[in-house]
């Protein structure tokens, strides 16, 4: 992910909240085929095509992935996203700081693939998602 994106991300700036959505389902994308290439299934969903104007949809799924990437790796996920109000410019600006954090803490494991299979359980769990 450009981290840059991530930095730059302004409340109320659609056009950089666009740029940073793209970068994370990018991001999220290669973890997902990280996993699923060693036979590890994880959920998926389109959040690459969020609406900015309402993120509601966009935070479930994202935090479903995220448990799920957190889940494999032993990692806490930060907190709840679904608490996120990105009308609030509080909330909004809340929410990026653990987001970076996050979101290099799942890069570091799945950027060294040896180090990422000897932490990862064997391939068994597969997710099912209720609504």
């Amino acid at each position: 992910m450009n981290f840059e994106t991530l930095s730059i991300v302004k409340y109320g700036d659609k056009d950089s909240l666009g740029e940073f959505l793209f970068e994370n389902g990018t991001q999220h994308k290669l973890f997902q085929d990280t996993f699923m290439d060693k036979g590890i299934t994880v959920p998926i969903f389109p959040i690459t095509d969020a609406d900015t104007d309402n993120l509601d949809d966009w935070l479930l799924a994202h935090q479903v992935e995220h448990q799920a990437f957190s889940s494999l790796l032993g990692l806490n996920n930060p907190f709840n996203m679904l608490d996120v109000d990105f009308n609030n410019e509080n909330d909004f600006y809340d929410w990026i700081a653990p987001t970076c954090t996050f979101i290099s803490k799942l890069l570091l494991p799945l950027t060294s693939h040896k180090r990422l299979w000897t932490i990862l359980p064997p391939p068994q769990k597969k997710w099912k998602i209720q609504f």
